[in-house]
């Protein structure tokens, strides 16, 4: 049997008690079963661990001990369990409208910044995504199975799949259309299992979020990755604990906004960043600012100039994490974008490299509610000797046309229905 590290789950509905309904997983990626125990399930459980499946026990307490009395495993401690994730999609919109340009509007769910979150916290750990598809009378169209595979699979994770009573009925009634949409959910699964190589490729970025995030400081801490992930503005993640010494090559900004003043070694490690060019920008907490006023009235920041760089300071307690994300971005700019992208309305991406940068990755996740009739494109701040473009479920990759523009590489895209991933070969110095 596959191992807890390769557990391919699929949470099985607690009304397919036919043994036969497992012939619905034959030529799937699936080679675990997430079932919340009931006595009914007897014959599954037997015939689907005879063909070589896992059980995994799921549930409440009560679901979890009567499924391991029945010889079902418990989720071992190499897993993390994230049942605070959320189906992904567009929340709402305010104006009713999808602003298109070259970021993405603020309204989207997605789990990819919990994801990120939990491999630099628990890197030895596999992430199981525990949320279920929006309830009736919601219609749960294939393109939104599809996103959500694409949201976990993009950021390293595995999605527990969980299907919508329609759905479930179509396919145990046999359904064509039904089926087919089994079939494209099942292969867009073992699209990212296919390159769970991705996954060891560094994230790429120049702002940086230190936070202990834990206590007071995890509502914050964790919206401030939410907000800057929908702004497509690139970070990296560094756990308070380890910043006084971890590396800051390639950070041109840092947010540190936890509750309190830091430790000294920390503070004196943010300064000397501030000092040597960066950006650093903190909360109220931050007692006795240093450097001086540069004179610019900002709403919410008191910006300071400190040596090369600059240092700002929330003006509101506690900092609104919305704004906080906005006016990082704003006082940054755009010179140092990872990448840019154009003609795609509500999306998030993700860019990732090998860390001699001789293999770069860009994913796109597309959450727009329309027909992708239209090219986009991706710019990429640097020049490279190929590319070529994934879609969601294909077995071969397409050339992509690559147009030297702005001192970068525009990257020419066919329109994006759900995902896209743009590998970049040979960077060119």
């Amino acid at each position: 049997m596959p191992t807890s590290a390769s557990w391919i789950p699929l949470r099985w509905p607690s009304a397919w008690v036919d043994p036969a309904l497992l012939g619905l997983l034959e030529g799937t990626p699936f080679n675990c079963l997430a079932m919340e125990w009931n006595a009914a399930l007897a014959p599954v459980a037997a015939k689907a661990r005879a063909a070589g499946f896992s059980l995994v026990a799921m549930g409440n307490e009560a679901a979890r001990s009567a499924g391991a009395g029945a010889g079902l495993a418990l989720p071992p401690e190499s897993l993390l369990l994230a049942a605070d994730s959320v189906w992904p999609g567009i929340a709402s919109v305010s104006d009713g409208g999808e602003p298109s340009g070259p970021t993405a509007n603020p309204w989207i769910d997605s789990n990819g910044w919990l994801l990120r979150l939990a491999k630099v916290r628990m890197p030895e750990k596999t992430v199981w995504l525990m949320f279920s598809p929006p309830g009736a009378p919601q219609v749960v169209l294939l393109e939104s199975y599809l996103r959500a595979i694409a949201d976990t699979g993009t950021w390293g994770g595995r999605w527990v799949v969980s299907l919508d009573a329609g759905l479930l009925g179509g396919m145990a009634r046999g359904d064509a259309k039904a089926l087919e949409s089994w079939k494209a959910i099942a292969a867009a699964v073992g699209f990212f299992e296919q390159r769970r190589a991705w996954n060891a490729l560094e994230p790429l970025g120049v702002v940086g979020v230190v936070s202990d995030f834990t206590g007071p400081n995890e509502s914050a801490g964790e919206e401030i990755l939410n907000l800057l992930g929908r702004r497509s503005l690139a970070y990296r993640i560094l756990e308070a604990s380890a910043a006084a010494t971890a590396s800051l090559d390639g950070f041109k900004a840092l947010i540190y906004v936890d509750e309190g003043a830091p430790a000294p070694p920390l503070r004196r490690r943010l300064l000397a960043f501030a000092n040597q060019g960066g950006l650093l920008v903190v909360g109220a907490g931050w007692n006795r600012p240093e450097g001086n006023p540069i004179g610019v009235d900002h709403p919410r920041m008191d910006v300071r100039r400190l040596g090369n760089g600059r240092l700002a300071v929330s003006k509101a307690s506690p900092p609104d994490p919305f704004m906080i994300a906005r006016d990082v971005h704003m006082l940054l700019g755009r010179t140092y974008d990872v990448a840019r992208f154009f003609n795609l309305s509500a999306f998030l991406s993700h860019c990732t490299a090998s860390t001699d940068r001789t293999r770069e990755l860009v994913q796109i996740v597309s959450f727009a509610i329309r027909f992708p009739n239209d090219l986009a494109t991706a710019w990429v701040p640097g020049k490279y000797a190929s590319a070529r473009l994934w879609s969601l479920g294909s077995t071969s990759p397409s050339p992509i046309e690559m147009v030297p523009e702005n001192g970068g590489t525009s990257l020419l895209l066919p329109p994006v229905p759900v995902y896209a991933g743009i590998e970049l070969f040979g960077r060119k110095s």
